[in-house]
């Protein structure tokens, strides 16, 4: 372990250690696992799951829910609960949305034929979307001790606006895989 540590400290590019392209390495292995495990659809399915779930958290009045005592929230709920509602949103529309008219509409039915590198772009899009709504909830004073990458990858005004639009581009962009097979014919 001291070896690997040791040729891991010693590597570095610019100020990026070998311990930070070693992480980065296993996240993007764990990025393409993830596409490839879910597929096209399932993935298009928690993406659309993500967009519900997120309009919906930040549009819930929470000052008339804070005036029903039994519920015990807040007028300005924790970070926590956000989050917690916001992932709970999204699993009951991961649940939903294949037995909706939805699945119809958009064609979502099984996995999904995709090729690995749709499927490796869509989950970094899904996962960075999430990773910025994620943020998004969190209080100023965690996210002031956030490495200043990520404060620039994720938060503002202009990441979100990226992290919201590219995985709708993304979906447009993406052709099935019967087409790309017809074309390299």
């Amino acid at each position: 372990m001291t070896a690997a540590y040791s040729f891991l400290s010693g590597f570095h590019i610019g100020t990026v250690s070998g311990w930070d392209i070693f992480i980065a390495l296993i996240l993007l292995i764990i990025v393409l696992v993830y596409g490839l495990f879910l597929g096209r659809n399932r993935m298009i399915i928690i993406l659309l799951s993500s967009y519900f779930s997120f309009l919906i958290v930040q549009n819930i009045p929470w000052w008339k829910l804070s005036s029903i005592g039994w519920l015990g929230v807040e007028q300005n709920p924790s970070s926590s609960l956000r989050i917690i509602l916001f992932l709970g949103i999204i699993l009951l529309f991961y649940f939903l949305i294949p037995r909706s008219a939805l699945t119809s509409v958009l064609r979502v039915r099984k996995r999904g034929l995709a090729s690995w590198w749709q499927l490796f772009f869509l989950s970094i899009v899904q996962i960075g979307f999430l990773a910025m709504i994620i943020l998004s909830f969190l209080p100023l004073e965690v996210l002031s001790s956030l490495a200043p990458t990520i404060r620039k990858l994720f938060i503002g005004p202009e990441a979100q606006f990226v992290w919201i639009t590219l995985p709708i581009l993304t979906i447009i962009l993406m052709r099935k895989k019967k087409d790309l097979d017809k074309k390299s014919r």
